[in-house]
């Protein structure tokens, strides 16, 4: 195999956008000879991110996945790796491209990337070319906290730091791009900023001349908008259901409510305060310098600011607005209720994978 191209993310550039384009053209691609893996969690490769823990450890992925001990998670990680590798043997590409967020968003110590690199090279993979997207840590965080208040969870302001886990390891780009040129070489790092202010369609252009790939090759049609923004009114309003109650996050994986909320309520997120903005900045600056040198010849600044004063709702707006999404959410918990027979009936019937 020629090349293995690894897509790390980041979180909220536009991955879902990206994978979702890779495997609906998958059996296009590999006419010319180009595998997008659909072995290891089709798509979204995140299987592989997770089998490459070093050593075992426990979060919502790992126990979605049933995998409890660090004896399971070895027996998943030779099952994945193992499947891969079938799956290399079976196609003989000249490229084959990997793509998910979570590799960068969970593959957090030099341990973690050196198993995943060897856990690869075993499988046949070699030639490796990582290409990882940048985004203003801000925007990160907006993007990040809003899509958390769309599955239930109440944001507070304690999350609009710089510091706070749900996002400190995303955005801590200097260490990003130390970790991985550490274990891959610096010389096959592929360092790219998203194309904040263009269209998807950018993007897309953009990730597609990164991974060698014609227009010609694909059928473009085959794209998707995914994980629309929600309006920063309708942020606010379903942020103080969250307060109030859990049951939108019981609903966090209804797609329903999801499609419903951004179709009434589509908009540009949340917007920060100028004291956030100003945090933000400060923590950042010296690094982004640094980036800005290393990997971009002292490009100035890194990344273009964005954030736009916004008006705030009045309390005549937020009330409206907080009333038809909780009439929504209400229709929403009435379908589960509904499908919840359903549900449990094609569970017991659907084979369970062995850990």
């Amino acid at each position: 195999m020629k090349q293995t191209i690894l897509h790390i993310g980041l979180e909220k550039t536009g991955t879902t956008s990206i994978q979702y384009l890779l495997r609906q053209n998958r059996e296009q691609l590999l006419k010319s000879s180009v595998l997008v893996s659909e072995q290891a969690a089709s798509g979204n490769n995140f299987h592989l991110a997770i089998a490459s823990y070093s050593p075992f450890r426990e979060d919502g992925l790992t126990r979605a996945l049933r995998l409890t001990s660090a004896e399971k998670l070895e027996a998943f990680r030779k099952r994945e790796f193992d499947a891969l590798a079938a799956e290399i043997q079976s196609t003989s590409p000249h490229k084959l491209i990997l793509s998910s967020e979570h590799f960068q968003s969970r593959l957090l110590s030099l341990a973690d990337i050196k198993q995943l690199r060897s856990s690869l090279e075993q499988a046949g993979c070699s030639n490796f070319r990582i290409l990882v997207y940048l985004r203003d840590p801000l925007k990160i965080a907006m993007s990040h906290h809003g899509m958390a208040i769309k599955k239930g969870i109440h944001v507070t302001e304690s999350f609009y730091r710089p510091e706070h886990p749900r996002i400190s390891h995303i955005v801590n780009h200097r260490q990003t791009l130390e970790n991985w040129a550490a274990v891959f070489g610096e010389e096959n790092m592929d360092v790219r900023l998203y194309p904040e202010a263009s269209g998807s369609e950018v993007l897309i252009a953009d990730f597609l001349e990164a991974v060698g790939i014609e227009q010609s090759q694909l059928d473009m049609s085959k794209q998707e908008v995914r994980n629309v923004n929600l309006s920063a009114v309708a942020l606010e309003a379903l942020n103080q259901l969250n307060a109030r109650s859990d049951r939108v996050r019981l609903l966090a994986e209804d797609r329903w409510l999801f499609h419903q909320l951004e179709k009434s309520f589509a908009g540009r997120g949340l917007s920060p305060t100028v004291e956030v903005v100003e945090v933000f900045a400060e923590r950042f600056r010296a690094e982004h310098a640094k980036i800005a040198k290393r990997w971009f010849g002292s490009k100035s600044p890194l990344f273009d600011a964005g954030f736009k004063p916004v008006t705030q709702p009045s309390a005549e707006e937020l009330k409206r607005v907080a009333g038809q999404i909780d009439r929504l959410v209400s229709q929403a918990m009435l379908r589960r209720r509904v499908l919840a027979p359903v549900r449990r009936l094609k569970r017991l019937l659907t084979p369970k994978r062995s850990a």
